[in-house]
């Protein structure tokens, strides 16, 4: 499974095919951390863990303990900076948008519509395609992969989903794309070479 470190990572989505993922039911008790409480040795979960667990029961088709997993990820402890030793890390960007958009699919396959609507609008805020955070080329195909996700297919049919996408649409000028390096010839070699070394 890929590591969170990576502060400006893209969503991860319930919908890629990984057999690990969809065999993965409940967060892994070997990778999880925990704490001395009293005489007790308590498990706790990072963020990570609760998302790979989400995502699997998403895939299972069991979007009420997927919600559940998610809303834990936001609350877990993440990959993110450690500002006080009496807290947990924060969780980065990626984490955030992560559980946010599966937030969001989980809500739209329930047809639970506020909820959905406003997981959404969470997933934009908390930097999902935002072309100043990560590069105008990158934002863009976000962008596009999110208009194109089919489990937000019954979203489509509301106004809001256009009001919110409006909003976030990204903007910028070509001279901006040119200038963007993930549109570079650098910069889609790079990608690919990390494509290639995630997948070994």
């Amino acid at each position: 499974m890929a590591s969170f470190a990576a502060a400006l990572k893209p969503p991860l989505r319930c919908t890629l095919a990984s057999k690990k993922r969809e065999t993965l039911i409940m967060p892994n008790p070997l990778r999880m951390g925990g704490k001395l409480v009293g005489d007790t040795w308590v498990n706790t979960s990072d963020c990570e863990d609760f998302i790979e667990a989400g995502c699997a029961k998403f895939q299972a088709s069991d979007y009420q303990s997927a919600i559940t997993f998610f809303e834990k990820a936001l609350t877990a402890e993440g990959a993110g900076t450690k500002r006080d030793r009496t807290k947990p890390a924060e969780l980065t960007m990626g984490e955030k948008q992560s559980a946010y958009y599966n937030l969001t699919a989980c809500h739209a396959k329930m047809e639970n519509w506020d909820l959905a609507f406003a997981s959404l609008e969470l997933t934009f805020q908390s930097g999902y395609a935002n072309g100043r955070l990560y590069g105008l080329g990158r934002a863009a195909r976000d962008y596009e992969l999110l208009e194109q996700d089919l489990d937000f297919e019954n979203l489509r049919k509301d106004e809001r989903w256009n009001t919110i996408l409006t909003k976030y649409r990204v903007k910028g000028s070509e001279l901006a794309f040119q200038l963007d390096p993930s549109n570079s010839s650098v910069g889609k070699a790079v990608e690919l070479m990390s494509k290639r070394k995630k997948n070994t």
